[in-house]
Order: C-alpha cells, then sequence, then structure tokens
C-alpha cells in the first residue's frame, strides 16, 4: 500500500466498558466508499488494518482464560505494539442458538464445542440476548479504543468430528461426542456443523445445467447422487435466518458509524468444481491453464470466464439479505463474502451487489491455485474495495486437524516463506484492508500459543498473551508488520462540517463504480516498463518477455535488469518475480537468465 494519500484512524485510550453501547456515541467518523477505496467524511483514504477475534461466545468459556473484552483490549494496545483499526467479531449461529437452549453464557446447545445448528435453530429474542450478553460491550469499547468493529455473521465449514478428520491427533476423550465420524452431519449425535451451501430453492434448476454444461460429474468422477444440493426445508430456513439476524443486528448497531456489517463470512458450494457432502470431503479444485468442459478435474479456476456463472446466482441469492442490512442501517459499510469459501473475489466487480457502500471480502491461505494473489485478489481491488478479511499459515501443520489448505504442503514441500513473503508484498502494493486471522490461541492459525488440547488450561501464560505470540502462525509475524504499516499513514481529519448533503446523512463521498459493464480487467495485462510493454507468452503470470518483442532472450534480461527499479516492476513484484522468493532483487535477474 501506498503512503500517499492513505490515512489511519487514531487510537483511543483504554476506558471502562459500558453496560450497552448506546451509552456512549462512537467519534470515529462515518466511512464511505470512494470507487476501490474506503474514504473519511473529508476525502482522505482510510485503510483499515486489523485481526479476527473468536467468537465471543466462544471466548466465554472458562477454559478460555480471556473473554472477547479483554482480547480486543489487547488487539487495540498501542502501547504493546498492536496497531489495530478494525477487529473482525464472528458471530457463530451455534453460539446465538444458545441463548435459547443453554442460556448460561459460555455453554453450547449439546455441550461440545461445535454445533450442530442447522439453519432455525435460533429466533430474533436470541440475537438480541446474544447482541446484549457479547457485542454491545465490543462496540463500545470500539468506540473508545478507536477501533472499526466488524460483525460478521459466521457460518463455515467444519473441521472436527467428520470422517476426514477423526485422526486428529486429540484423544477420543476430549469431544463430548458419540459419533465415530462416519454417520450424516445432520444426526444428533454427530459433533461437527457443516456450514450449509448458499443456493435458494429456486436455483436448483440452474444449477444442474451448470453441472452439465461445465461436465463437472465426468470431472469429478461423480454420480448425479453425489452431488448434494440443500432440501428447500434448509435453504429456506437459511434465508429466513439471515434475515432475522440482520434485521436485529443492522437496526442495533445502525447508530454506531464504526460498526461494519459482513453480511456473509464464507458461502461454501455450490461452485464450478466438487463441493463435497455432508460425508465427503471437497474434491480437487482447480488449475489455472485450462477451460472447463473436456473432463478433467483441474479444469475449473476461479478466474476462468465460466465460473461467472456460479457467482452471478450468489448475487441473485444474497442481495435480499444485503437489502435487509442497507434497509435497517443506510449508510453503513457492508461487506460480503464469496463463492468457495470467499475466493470467487475476482468477479465482484462484474456484478456488483446493489447497497450505497458496498464492498468485499477475500480469503485466502496457502492454496496454490490462487497465487499470485495479484490476478486473484490485487485486479478485483482496482475496481472495487477488498477486506483481505481472513489470511495467514500453520508451519507444520494445524494442531487439531490435517490442514493443506493452511500448511504449506503444496509446491513448496512445507516452506512457509514464499507464502508470507508474497502476503506482505501483496498488502503493501495494494489498497485493500488485511484482518489476520486469528488473534486467539485456539482457530488456526492461531496467533498465540495453544495449551494443551483438551486439558482445560487454555493459552500459555493465559494472564499474558504476549510474552506467548506464536512464531509459526502470522503471530508474530503480523505483530511486527502493523507496526511498520502504521508508520506510513496519516490520521484523517472528520472535518469541520461532517456530511452536509449526504444521500445517507453520514457521507457525501460515495461514488462507487456500480456495476461493471464488460470486462474490467481488459487493460490490466499491459505493463509499462521503462520504454518497453512486457508480455506474458505463456500465461503463467510471470512476463518473461520484459522487451515485448514476444520472444525471450538475453536482451529480456537486460532489459530487466535496466529497469529493475521502474514503477512498472515495483508496482507489479508478482509480475516479476522469477524466483518465487515474494520479493523483487538481483536474484530475479539471475532467475530469468537461467530461464533462457
Amino acid at each position: 500500500m501506498k503512503a500517499t494519500g492513505t490515512s489511519v484512524i487514531a487510537f483511543g485510550g483504554l476506558g471502562s466498558i459500558a453496560n450497552s453501547a448506546m451509552a456512549q456515541e462512537a467519534d470515529l467518523p462515518p466511512l464511505a466508499r470512494d470507487g476501490n477505496k474506503l474514504v473519511d467524511p473529508s476525502g482522505n483514504e482510510v485503510i483499515l488494518q486489523g485481526v479476527n477475534i473468536a467468537d465471543p461466545g466462544e471466548q466465554s468459556r472458562p477454559w478460555r482464560g480471556q473473554t472477547a473484552p479483554e482480547t480486543f483490549q489487547l488487539a487495540t494496545d498501542e502501547s504493546q505494539g498492536w496497531y489495530t483499526n478494525v477487529v473482525r467479531v464472528p458471530v457463530m449461529p451455534s453460539f446465538l442458538a444458545a441463548g435459547t437452549r443453554a442460556p448460561a453464557p459460555h455453554e453450547m446447545p449439546h455441550g461440545d464445542d461445535w454445533g450442530p445448528a442447522l439453519p432455525g435453530q435460533f429466533d430474533a429474542s436470541d440475537v438480541e440476548w446474544y447482541c446484549q450478553t457479547f457485542l454491545d460491550d465490543l462496540v463500545e469499547l470500539g468506540a473508545q479504543r478507536g477501533a472499526y468493529v466488524m460483525i460478521d455473521y459466521h457460518r463455515h465449514y467444519p473441521v472436527f468430528h467428520q470422517e476426514d478428520h477423526k485422526n486428529h491427533g486429540v484423544p477420543d476423550n476430549v469431544w463430548k461426542c458419540n459419533s465415530d465420524g462416519g454417520e450424516d452431519w445432520r444426526h444428533p449425535e454427530v459433533c461437527g456443523e457443516r456450514g450449509v451451501l448458499w443456493h435458494g430453492e429456486d436455483q436448483v434448476d440452474e444449477i444442474w445445467n451448470l453441472i452439465d454444461e461445465q461436465n463437472i460429474l465426468e470431472a469429478f468422477d461423480l454420480d448425479e447422487d453425489d452431488i448434494f444440493l440443500e432440501p428447500p426445508e434448509v435453504s429456506n430456513a437459511l434465508d429466513e435466518e439471515l434475515h432475522t439476524f440482520w434485521e436485529v443486528v443492522a437496526d442495533r448497531y445502525a447508530g454506531d458509524d464504526h460498526v461494519i456489517f459482513d453480511v456473509y463470512n464464507e458461502p461454501t458450494g455450490p461452485y464450478g468444481g466438487d463441493w463435497g457432502g455432508p460425508q465427503r470431503q471437497a474434491g480437487e479444485l482447480s488449475d489455472p491453464d485450462v477451460a472447463p468442459g473436456d473432463g478433467d478435474a483441474s479444469n475449473y479456476d476461479v478466474a476462468h470466464e465460466d465460473m461467472k456463472a456460479w457467482y452471478d446466482l450468489w448475487v441473485d441469492r444474497a442481495q435480499p439479505w444485503v437489502d435487509t442490512v442497507e434497509e435497517n442501517a443506510p449508510g453503513h459499510v457492508i461487506t460480503i463474502g464469496s463463492p468457495r469459501w470467499s475466493q470467487y473475489t475476482y468477479w465482484t466487480p462484474f456484478n456488483e451487489f446493489e447497497a450505497e457502500n458496498m464492498c468485499y471480502t477475500a480469503h485466502v491461505y496457502t492454496q496454490d491455485d490462487l497465487r499470485p494473489l495479484e490476478t486473484y485478489f490485487g485486479q478485483p481491488s482496482e475496481h472495487v474495495p477488498i477486506f483481505f478479511s481472513e489470511f495467514g499459515w500453520i508451519e507444520g501443520g494445524g494442531m487439531h486437524v490435517d490442514t493443506p489448505w493452511m500448511d504449506c504442503s503444496g509446491e513448496h514441500d512445507g516452506n512457509c516463506e514464499p507464502y508470507i513473503e508474497g502476503y506482505e508484498s501483496f498488502i503493501r502494493n495494494h489498497d485493500i484492508h488485511p484482518l489476520a486471522w486469528s488473534f486467539d490461541h485456539t482457530y488456526e492459525p492461531n496467533m498465540f500459543e495453544h495449551g494443551t488440547p483438551g486439558q482445560n488450561d487454555g493459552a500459555k501464560g493465559a494472564d499474558d498473551w504476549m510474552n506467548y505470540l506464536n512464531d509459526e502462525t502470522p503471530g508474530v509475524w503480523w505483530h511486527q508488520l502493523n507496526q511498520e504499516l502504521v508508520d506510513e499513514r496519516h490520521e484523517p481529519a472528520a472535518g469541520d462540517e461532517p456530511y452536509p448533503d449526504a444521500d445517507n446523512g453520514k457521507n457525501d463521498k460515495h461514488i462507487g463504480d456500480g456495476p461493471v459493464d464488460g470486462d474490467p480487467y481488459s487493460g490490466d495485462d499491459t505493463l509499462q516498463v521503462g520504454e518497453y510493454e512486457p508480455q506474458d507468452p505463456d500465461g503463467d503470470g510471470l512476463y518473461d518477455d520484459v522487451n515485448g518483442d514476444g520472444q525471450t532472450t538475453h536482451a529480456d534480461v537486460n532489459a530487466f535488469y535496466e529497469n529493475i527499479d521502474a514503477d512498472g516492476v515495483q508496482n507489479n513484484p508478482d509480475a516479476f518475480d522469477f524466483d518465487g522468493n515474494g520479493r523483487i532483487g538481483f536474484s530475479d535477474v539471475l532467475d530469468l537468465l537461467r530461464r533462457i
């Protein structure tokens, strides 16, 4: 990210937590969308950077050692090196349901750490209970400590208690569960929550048409019975659940300008690939080189033109949920995920949701098929505001489960450095809003070290997290990087007469692009390096034809060496990172020479 024109909200001091968020008006200025950026009422660009915490209901469990307010205070403690101006708060349906099923704050409906919580397990009174018990204090803390609060409706894919994860190394007696992992997830004895699919009852025929057009059965060697779609009673209950949740939450915090509403965390399937089912893990996903339709399971790259159809279905499905937020909290910043666990961010500029200050989220861990980050997340960030709201890694794999999408076990054989360097380069060079996952000792990748699993001892040093930052996840790295990034930014001004003629009554700077007509990326591949327009002749994302003459020769090595400090190189590091170490330097010149 560039320092020029970029700013950051200043931090407040410690203060007592009020009983209700309504006790104090938030003094942070409301933000608005201006093209692909967020701006304050004076038009200054604002970059939000921060962390995700654990669900506050989860954190109320006695064994965890810290409550959500205590975690929030540490995450925003400038004296401890945490320059955090946004905190994302995941709200899980299983903890919402605790208000009805087991009203003690730290309890779950059936006493285990995870669901099952099918849609329809909570009502508006449960949401009110959850807000009063957990969220009000965090919203108030945000106002006191100068941090925007991103409230996230957080349904997600399971990690515990399914067949693929039963050998994760945690003793059998740890989880209060009567399942061996083989039963259907809907059975009450299965202690796992499979995040439901996002499709609607009226979209099933369209989904089957896409399955046929894109050869998904043949590509993944599936039978029709292998394709799992939600029955109407579940998909309709999900729709009702989203409206119920946001009618309460958006209305309750509509007067708190520093609250951001994250409508849906990670929509899972359906998408262009094998999204699995209750008893079957999702299949092999994508390879960016080949188009779908020939029966090859490696053909379903996110950025392939045929994948947009799945994103379009998602927009149709979720627009009413966005409308509910907008109607109850007009003018607030709204974010939303995308199919395949918020990995379809690439398509957001092509078909935008309708909302005044609409922004989008992106989640990526160490999946090689989502590299380079520049393509899948950088390109859309040139057109729409992107919250890079989940990212990270785990060296050596996770504590609880096998996590191949986090453990760097792909093409770098467990070496996490290329991914780490890639994250840093991406964050520094794009106007995105990064929030590392997760400011916790249990939610993986956990930025703090964990105690002994299952022994109810919580994190090491439960009263002093700072002594136990994890150096095998983003913990140590993000602690240092967020300090470096804040030095490059400036404090914004709210303006002498803020929001004078704003349509939404808050901030008149909204001039969002809206839906893009045609291909917004059509000119993005044209790079200028000195006098040259480099080309990517083999489509691998590396512009090894530096002088643009149609071939890669020693002349390209010379052109690269002479222009290595040019803006066209430095602003597009993924295009010239020939040695794959995440940064541009002389070793890239040598690697290009070796390629000839």
